[in-house]
């Protein structure tokens, strides 16, 4: 009896054999030239490529063992739940608890990710924020990037301007960034300015590392301050407070 061509057996039947495959195997198994038909057959039987070796290796989901972060490899071939070297870098930061730098995350994915993070943060997909001399790498969800930036300052021991005095500890921070997260921006100006006067000189630049704030804003918020150069608002809305007390006649 003749065997059919392109028989999905046949694939299952080397997957199983070899666990992982490249495209020029797959095609000497289902006796074909033609690359669709190659990846039809790898739809029908669910699959996932490569995001090392240049996606070129192939799998099939059932034989793919996953850990906890979406990845699994064979030998040195690497593969994720996720696909692609950038989605599953964008996963991974994302769900982290104190986002990643670059040498955490190469780690995790055991290859080069230096230009797959700059991909997503060009795209807007991830954000990136320098924290003690490195980029690090948080979610674009804002209520993410912050609970994951307050976990990565608690971790680091303490702020030391330049003479290598302490100015704040990593507990004061994490409260003083959660804080500025719930100001308005002229609030969190002169904030900045009120904090950078207390520690004296080199206090912008210090302050500036801290709050993500440009130093020239601090610097304004700060001259603001000393010139008392401000217009005071209303704190109460139109119609707040204590309402009057109407007189009556029989008050008279």
């Amino acid at each position: 009896m003749r065997t059919p061509r392109y028989s999905l057996d046949a694939l299952r039947a080397f997957f199983k054999t070899n666990v992982i495959a490249t495209i020029v195997q797959i095609k000497a198994v289902l006796g074909t030239s033609v690359d669709m038909t190659v990846f039809r057959k790898l739809r029908q039987a669910s699959y996932h490529s490569s995001y090392s070796h240049q996606g070129k290796y192939y799998t099939l989901d059932e034989l793919a063992r996953f850990n906890k972060r979406g990845l699994w490899s064979h030998k040195d071939v690497k593969f994720s739940r996720y696909g692609t070297l950038i989605d599953t870098a964008h996963a991974i930061v994302s769900a982290s608890e104190q986002g990643c730098d670059l040498a955490e995350l190469r780690k995790l994915v055991g290859v080069e990710v230096k230009e797959a993070l700059l991909t997503l943060v060009t795209r807007n997909r991830i954000q990136r924020e320098t924290i003690d001399d490195r980029y690090v790498y948080f979610s674009a969800e804002p209520s993410v990037r912050r609970r994951q930036r307050l976990a990565r300052l608690e971790r680091t021991p303490r702020l030391a301007d330049a003479e290598g005095h302490e100015v704040l500890a990593h507990e004061v921070r994490a409260a003083i960034l959660l804080f500025v997260s719930l100001l308005d921006e002229k609030q969190r100006r002169l904030y900045a300015g009120l904090e950078s006067l207390r520690i004296g000189r080199g206090g912008d630049s210090l302050i500036a590392d801290l709050l993500h704030i440009d130093a020239h804003t601090i610097a304004r918020g700060r001259r603001e301050l000393v010139d008392r150069d401000m217009e005071v608002e209303r704190v109460r809305r139109t119609g707040g407070g204590r309402h009057a007390i109407k007189k009556n006649a029989g008050n008279r």
